[in-house]
């Protein structure tokens, strides 16, 4: 064997040992853990709770809604899967205060509030939570927006109805103009 060969075989022995764990995470990802039937950590009332806050937060337009694209569900999964018990209590926590001081200012629970008042109460929100400075800690409700977001550009639906999807880009432009109708591109 040629002193080239052997290093090329050496090569994809290597490439191979690094990117098998990557190609088996793909692979086994691919199935849907996801089920409207089966919630792992949060309870009904929890989960009618973060339906009504994500939809406020990402309505139904021309694209769906954050319910549309079952985000509270992917969020219910995360929580069981990706997130340690410290951050998962601390998650329940915050979810329990949100609806309480909800009671607090509004004198009904977020999900029986009307569009208009929902809105109006997570804009409330929104200037709190993104207004001030709290020194290391970080409200509730940001992370909770901040997530669900995150979750909804991660899915297909949230990705091809909101992004100009190009699974493979083409060549490269580098004078684009851009217009109030311009999406923003999203490839591999």
């Amino acid at each position: 064997m040629e002193r080239r060969e052997a290093v090329i075989k050496i090569s994809w022995i290597l490439k191979s040992v690094y990117l098998a764990p990557a190609i088996f995470t793909g692979l086994t990802s691919c199935k849907s853990d996801v089920s409207s039937s089966h919630l792992y950590v949060f309870s009904e009332n929890q989960d009618k709770l973060v339906r009504a806050i994500a939809d406020t937060i990402l309505p139904r337009t021309e694209t769906p809604s954050a319910s549309d694209v079952e985000v509270n569900l992917y969020m219910d999964l995360m929580l069981k899967e990706v997130y340690d018990d410290a951050y998962k209590d601390s998650f329940l926590k915050g979810l329990q205060q949100f609806d309480e001081n909800c009671v607090a200012y509004t004198d009904n629970r977020f999900f029986d509030l009307k569009e208009a008042e929902k809105l109006d109460y997570l804009n409330r929100l929104d200037t709190v939570a993104y207004g001030e400075e709290r020194a290391g800690l970080e409200p509730f409700y940001r992370r909770f927006k901040e997530l669900v977001v995150a979750i909804y550009f991660s899915t297909e639906e949230g990705v091809k109805q909101n992004l100009k999807y190009v699974p493979i880009p083409g060549p490269y432009e580098g004078d684009v103009e851009v217009t109030a109708a311009t999406r923003i591109m999203k490839g591999n």
